[in-house]
């Protein structure tokens, strides 16, 4: 791969993320505001003798797990831009090298729960089907390649096919699962899987698998970075007015009831702006620190 089709790609799956963004938006703002304020679910919360809901917002937890994944692909991502620019040239050995580390963390963007859920949760959106607060990823085990077709390409194919076609073009469950388990060989610049026995199944070569390999990290990069970008901009560019958002009852979660959550200006290194719940202008329900909680006496009908 070029600098210049590195830059290619990047610009263009940072227009699809875009794009994806205003469709989210244009079908509920308030969906997507949680998304930007982290709306997610606490199970040590749900609980009958605790009267704080689980369902809180700057939950953060998925943010803390995956920084080390993170930390590492950004620092391998900036050093392959800088091979590609100064048209580095590799031998054979050094090559399968690379080509290792980038199945490995080719194999770790589709494992990452952030990463999923943020997708599930932004075509869930577009598809006006609401906010997800409870992911159901913990509870799957080896069913991650249904997690992907049912609940997130079938959704996109739905609602934005542009994404739906970049993931389709990232996302090759074989791949991963190869990786995962140790069952492919590399050889005269083409990948193989050996799933199925010794050299079986349609091999890939290095051209193709640096597209892949390009627009997977591009896409997982760049989604949650974009999302941090918006959330820092939020009050700037839309204010700190309170939103109006649905949160599940606790001890019925198909209703809900209508709260507040206000943006506001914080200065804490790279975040610039946090989400609270707030009962009305002045008063706010119950906060805790890493996420904030929203208290249920009694749920409204």
């Amino acid at each position: 791969m070029t600098i210049e089709r590195f830059y290619e790609v990047e610009n263009e799956v940072k227009d699809i993320i875009s794009n994806s963004f205003q469709k989210a938006i244009s079908v509920s703002t308030s969906d997507f505001v949680l998304l930007l304020a982290r709306g997610g679910y606490q199970k040590q919360l749900d609980n009958p003798g605790i009267r704080l809901s689980p369902f809180v917002i700057e939950e953060s937890s998925d943010f803390m797990v995956d920084l080390t994944r993170k930390k590492f692909f950004v620092r391998y991502m900036n050093n392959y831009v800088q091979s590609l620019t100064n048209d580095k040239i590799y031998n054979n050995e050094d090559l399968e090298y690379e080509i290792t580390i980038q199945l490995m963390i080719y194999s770790h963007i589709w494992e990452s729960h952030l990463f999923l859920n943020q997708l599930k949760r932004l075509a869930l959106i577009q598809l006006g089907n609401g906010y997800e607060w409870k992911s159901i990823l913990g509870n799957l085990q080896n069913r991650k390649s249904n997690f992907m077709k049912y609940h997130i390409i079938s959704k996109f194919e739905k609602s934005d096919e542009r994404m739906a076609n970049l993931i389709k073009k990232c996302y090759i469950r074989d791949l991963r699962n190869d990786f995962a388990h140790s069952t492919y060989y590399i050889n005269n610049n083409m990948i193989y899987s050996n799933k199925e026995g010794f050299l079986s199944g349609s091999p890939i070569g290095f051209e193709d698998w640096e597209e892949i390999f390009v627009h997977s990290i591009l896409l997982s990069y760049h989604l949650n970075d974009m999302l941090f970008e918006f959330r820092n901009q939020f009050v700037d560019k839309v204010g700190d007015n309170p939103i109006s958002i649905d949160i599940p009852q606790k001890h019925n979660n198909n209703k809900k009831m209508r709260v507040l959550i206000k943006p506001e200006k914080i200065d804490n290194g790279e975040e610039k702006v946090r989400f609270r719940f707030v009962l009305n202008d002045n008063l706010e329900f119950t906060s805790g620190f890493g996420e904030n909680r929203c208290s249920q006496g009694s749920d409204p009908s």
